[in-house]
């Protein structure tokens, strides 16, 4: 959120800098939430390690069922057909790059003959991995909210026409512009390797 918030911040200018505006508020709370409890770094690691291995993937499982739960159902008439095919795209990446991460994580175990320094493949796409799945969630809510509001428009909206109509225009802008961005993460999570933690420490 602080990058969509210093994002649409921008579009007010240095004006948007000033307490007169909301935003600027917005925008320092959130990045505050980024150093209460440790960098996007540490949040990605606490994310992998204690929410989803330790839980053996059940919370992110039923999140996940929700969402393609949402994707398959018929609700909003086919008008947002191509963004939940988006979306879905978007949670079978998030789904493979949990399972890519698992997989490295399995093979660092040196007791069963892996190697232990894949954990730092691990490492290397945590923070990718907060990233991609906060996409995912993010899309899911947007389109939740555009059905909601595709509803309304359908019966008598009044006054509150153009307020819907933007929650449709906002929820397909990120299906179309954010949610093809997980496909990327899950190439690239696929092609790292130990070459940058095999450097020597004077390299840097």
């Amino acid at each position: 959120w602080v990058l969509r918030g210093t994002e649409s911040l921008q579009t007010l200018g240095g004006s948007g800098f000033l307490q007169e505006y909301p935003l600027e508020q917005y925008v320092r709370d959130a990045k505050i939430d980024t150093l209460y409890e440790g960098t996007t770094a540490i949040q990605g690691q606490d994310f992998f390690f204690r929410k989803i291995v330790k839980d053996q993937g059940t919370a992110l499982g039923h999140l996940a069922g929700e969402i393609k739960g949402f994707i398959e159902s018929e609700a909003g008439n086919g008008r947002l057909k191509n963004e939940r095919e988006l979306l879905a795209t978007a949670l079978d990446d998030a789904n493979a790059l949990v399972g890519l991460m698992i997989n490295d994580l399995m093979s660092a175990d040196a007791s069963s003959g892996g190697d232990i320094r894949n954990v730092y493949k691990v490492a290397l796409n945590t923070s990718r991995l907060l990233m991609a799945l906060g996409d995912v969630v993010c899309g899911w809510l947007l389109l939740r909210g555009a059905e909601v509001a595709i509803a309304k428009l359908d019966g008598d909206p009044g006054k509150d026409k153009a307020f819907y109509e933007g929650k449709v225009a906002a929820a397909r802008f990120f299906a179309a512009n954010v949610l093809p961005k997980v496909s990327a993460e899950r190439a690239i999570a696929e092609s790292v390797d130990l070459s940058l933690m095999e450097l020597d420490e004077a390299s840097f």
